[in-house]
């Protein structure tokens, strides 16, 4: 294994005589930066299973953050209709850094411990060498301590610890799902709840030096690592996952998961089962691997993989690596297409491996390549390997092919092959304003550009909503000169990108994409008969919007007694990068189109406020807030100071500069959650007296964020996740515990409850730690956050008081005391105060002058400036909430309903700066191919896209 050469760049264009081969030089040129690949398109969505009738089917997407390499695998229940809500967000589930089972491999295949002794001598100096490698590694894994504000050295900011999922496809298996993040690592996680169970380091990643630079601060380019896809298969009586890195390290990664819940890291090294790079033997062309190997069974009685070559081989190359999947031997390297004219490198694209014959083994294989060949493998033979592959077809005005063919039986005989053209590897190829095209050819022999139909795409208006039309052009495929397909050519710079395509039921469905356009890239989903790329018979885009796909959904032209209306075949679907469209089955009639889909903007674009340091005001501006942890109580008492072990603490904000409380990593450390409880207990949240300060605010985990008043709770009070049921958190994988207030929380006004006062309620310490319940104002009023066991029931909890209090608490028994784990309070007070028991106590009163703050100690990571606060809350599962990090603020609108999920993005001036919805979905392969579980959702005659 070694640091991959660096990248070839021609500075001075040969010149040739025709302007399209200029322009396919030009091409090629730009193609070898892989560690620049820009940000154009996201992978699939996985579900397991693709037919939603039944109401069980969960979807999972990988999600990533532009502006800070964070990351996200969600899973979503599906319901019968086809509407998503969030069932997890692995990010909440990864265990704290010294609980995670992470592994790597020491050398080619032989497993070890991802801890710094573990470590062979070159991989530690990759880190850093003695002094900062083992912090690197700590972060890695992920330790906080040394982030941005800790103590030197300071590393990175992460909103969460797993890195950014961009072109890795999660893969459901059974009851573990795996994904490759920008991290370094491949994770699995565990299908039902999304706890991580294990992650795996491919070792190339160390020799290139990108895992100690991914702890470093942000580059401008987007930092691949683990990037690629992967597949899943038996060989033998073993199930093994071979995974390829994409633009992160020219390499493949081979893991034995016929157990993959290890119980530790001694156990789970054992499944590293083999690696290959470009050092190893016989592997010279191995590149870096943009598309998903397949694990499939030759005619030769062997289990293999099957692996386009990728980019940058040394050789410059395009070509197919058959591989015995059991120990990562090379059993053939089958050559295609050859280096460009300039010396520029090839590279085979995304492959598609089919099964003609039924009887379980691969037969043929296609792929193109950079130079816009599309390539056959035959692999039919039952006593060898071919050493080279046919050219099924090279037209003139050749385009890259990176994503794989989708293959479907002809009429005819013989196979069909649908797909297009276009790369987006390099920032230059953003600017690309070429032509590419979408392809159908008839697998008959070599077939040439005066073998296909040429249809025509016209894009149109239809009320609000931009459509496309095509030509219908006959293909005659008998006759004494027969044709032998079709192309249709794309708008500049419109091309087709992502791993896989899909044809099923005659109709070859892809999205194209514009990265060049509209904010951050944009993308149409095109659908078109397969064999001619015509318009197909009837519409399946529901144009008007009454509920129904029929003739009213068609594209009128002209008028009166000439008018015609013609199905439409594309649909505009919005900027940013959407991924390649998955099926979900609704019924017979009915398949729901699914996309990941992603604004692409970066926080910087909506800049309008800077938070670089605190207000002089110490905190919260005007005052200051108390707070309390009351634990360990006695259970035959209510709860106060005289019943439980008491911290307090007056003035937090002024003494620590910061505006809230991080009960996971507070700057009292006697405040921290696990002081009461260990870091994998489970418990639900109650809050109580929320309406007497109604600008307390929280936020825990992913699931709960706002104000508190206003967050949703279940009927028997507990705070609610985004599916209505109790949230269950646990410190070890909630990532967020934090109270805080915006910063002019002490003034006086109607903070939306309809009464005037001050935004926390104002009393003194002692009549909380009293805890006078006169008039039922339990605690004194005092803004309350219960921490409590996961098997608190409706029987143990009570509305906190009077009904202007909001919020519910336990009840005063035994038993329900009991269930109490942990208790905070906060309230703001100053000289004169009144308790809220006592005659004069005044809501509104004035505030106190500005004072002069401390400072947050290393480590601590208590809120500070105008961290977050709610500006609006519009009811029907809308929210607007105010979002400050690394001093960019924006206004973020979330509406969730039947259509997916509604995004509104604003500058702090109100101005609409995205508005998008995006419906969520996965894959599977076409009719004939093999060598994976099927990807891609199936299609029916029709499908809605809103």
């Amino acid at each position: 294994m070694h640091t991959p050469a660096p990248s070839l760049w021609r500075t001075t264009a040969l010149a040739l005589a025709a302007a399209a081969c200029a322009l396919l030089v030009t091409q090629a040129r730009a193609e070898l930066a892989a560690d620049k690949q820009p940000l154009a398109w996201p992978a699939p969505l996985d579900f397991s299973t693709y037919n939603l009738a039944g109401g069980t089917a969960v979807a999972f997407r990988g999600d990533y953050i532009r502006s800070t390499w964070d990351g996200d695998l969600v899973a979503y229940n599906v319901s019968a209709a086809g509407v998503l809500s969030v069932k997890w967000r692995a990010r909440e589930h990864v265990p704290a850094a010294a609980s995670r089972i992470i592994f790597t491999s020491s050398t080619s295949g032989t497993g070890a411990a991802f801890q710094w002794s573990n470590l062979i001598a070159a991989q530690q100096t990759a880190l850093g060498g003695a002094t900062n490698g083992p912090l690197v590694l700590a972060y890695l894994r992920g330790d906080s301590s040394k982030e941005a504000g800790g103590s030197s050295p300071q590393f990175r900011n992460r909103f969460s610890t797993l890195g950014a999922i961009v072109h890795s496809r999660p893969y459901f298996n059974g009851s573990e799902v795996y994904v490759g993040a920008n991290d370094g690592m491949l994770h699995a996680f565990d299908a039902a709840n999304g706890n991580e169970l294990f992650a795996y380091v491919p070792s190339m990643l160390f020799a290139n030096g990108k895992l100690a630079s991914s702890a470093t601060t942000l580059d401008t380019d987007f930092p691949y690592l683990v990037d690629g896809s992967m597949t899943i298969g038996t060989v033998g009586s073993t199930k093994m996952l071979i995974g390829a890195l994409g633009a992160g390290a020219k390499g493949l990664y081979a893991l034995n998961i016929t157990s993959p819940r290890p119980a530790s890291e001694a156990v789970a090294k054992a499944m590293a089962t083999w690696e290959l790079t470009d050092a190893s033997t016989s592997y010279g062309n191995l590149g870096n691997v943009m598309t998903a190997p397949l694990l499939v069974q030759l005619n030769t009685g062997v289990t293999a993989v099957l692996v386009p070559n990728g980019l940058n081989s040394t050789g410059k190359v395009s070509s197919l690596f058959v591989i015995k999947a059991a120990d990562g031997s090379l059993l053939k390297e089958i050559s295609a297409g050859t280096a460009f004219s300039d010396g520029t490198a090839n590279a085979l694209g995304g492959i598609a491996a089919v099964d003609v014959d039924g009887n379980g083994t691969v037969d043929v294989v296609y792929a193109g390549d950079l130079k816009g060949t599309l390539w056959k493998f035959d692999l039919s033979s039952k006593t060898g390997l071919p050493g080279a592959a046919s050219a099924l077809l090279t037209p003139t005005d050749a385009r890259p092919i990176t994503a794989a063919p989708s293959v479907s039986r002809h009429p005819r005989g013989g196979l069909m092959l649908n797909f297009g053209t276009g790369k987006a590897y390099t920032k230059a190829d953003l600017s690309t304003n070429g032509t590419d095209y979408l392809y159908g050819v008839w697998d008959q022999g070599t077939v040439t550009s005066s073998d296909l139909v040429t249809q025509t795409l016209t894009t149109r208006t239809v009320g609000s909503t931009k459509v496309r039309t095509v030509s219908d052009n006959a293909v005659n495929y008998g006759g004494a000169s027969p044709k032998k397909g079709w192309r249709m050519a794309l708008d500049s710079g419109e091309r087709v990108l992502g791993g896989s395509l899909l044809t099923d039921s005659g109709r070859f469905m892809v999205t194209t994409a514009d990265p060049g356009t509209g904010t951050n890239g944009s993308a149409w989903l095109l659908q078109a008969t397969a064999l001619t790329g015509s318009a197909p018979s009837a519409p399946f885009f529901d144009l008007n919007g009454d509920g129904t796909i029929d003739a009213d959904d068609n594209v009128t032209l002209g008028s009166g007694s000439t008018a015609t209306r013609i199905v439409p075949v594309g649909r505009f679907l919005g900027d940013g990068v959407w991924s390649q469209p998955v099926l979900g089955r609704i019924s017979a009639a009915l398949d729901l189109p699914y996309f990941n889909h992603n604004t692409n903007e970066t926080l910087a674009t909506y800049t309008s406020e800077t938070v670089t340091t605190p207000p002089p005001s110490g905190g919260v501006s005007n005052g200051h807030f108390d707070f309390d942890i009351f634990r360990s109580c006695n259970t035959s008492k209510a709860a106060s100071k005289d019943d439980c072990t008491n911290v307090h603490k007056h003035e937090y904000d002024d003494l620590y500069n910061v505006v809230g409380v991080h009960m996971l990593s507070p700057s009292e450390p006697d405040f921290a959650l696990t002081k009461a409880i260990t870091s994998t207990t489970r418990f639900k949240v109650l809050v109580a007296n929320t309406k007497w300060s109604p600008a307390a605010a929280l936020k825990i985990g992913s699931t709960v964020a706002g104000t508190a008043w206003k967050l949703p709770v279940t009927t028997d009070g507990f705070l609610a996740d985004t599916t209505g049921a109790a949230a269950v958190f646990t410190a070890a994988t909630m990532v967020d515990f934090i109270y805080f207030l915006p910063l002019d929380a002490f003034t006086s006004k109607d903070w939306g409850t309809g009464v005037t006062r001050a935004g926390l309620v104002p009393t003194q310490t002692s009549c909380v730690r009293k805890n006078d319940t006169t008039n039922g104002v339990w605690m004194d009023g005092a803004f309350t956050i219960q921490v409590v066991a996961e098997s608190t029931t409706a029987s143990d909890v009570q509305s906190s008081g009077p009904a202007d209090s909001g919020g519910y608490r336990l009840k005063d028994t035994a038993a329900a005391r009991g269930k109490l784990l942990a208790q905070y309070t906060s309230f703001w007070h100053k000289d004169g105060t009144k308790c809220k028991t006592e005659s004069g106590w005044n809501a509104a009163p004035a505030q106190d002058a500005a004072t002069t703050g401390g400072s947050r100690p290393s480590g601590s990571k208590d809120p500070q400036g105008n961290f977050y606060s709610t500006v609006v809350n519009s009811g029907g599962g809308s929210d607007t909430t105010r979002f400050v990090y690394n001093g960019v603020t924006v206004l973020v609108t979330l509406t969730f309903d039947t259509n997916g999920v509604h995004l509104v993005l604003k500058n702090t001036s109100g101005t609409v700066v995205s508005d998008t919805w995006s419906r969520f979905g996965s894959t599977q392969t076409g009719v004939l191919q093999t060598g994976q579980q099927p990807r891609l959702g199936r299609m029916g005659w029709k499908e809605v896209v809103r």
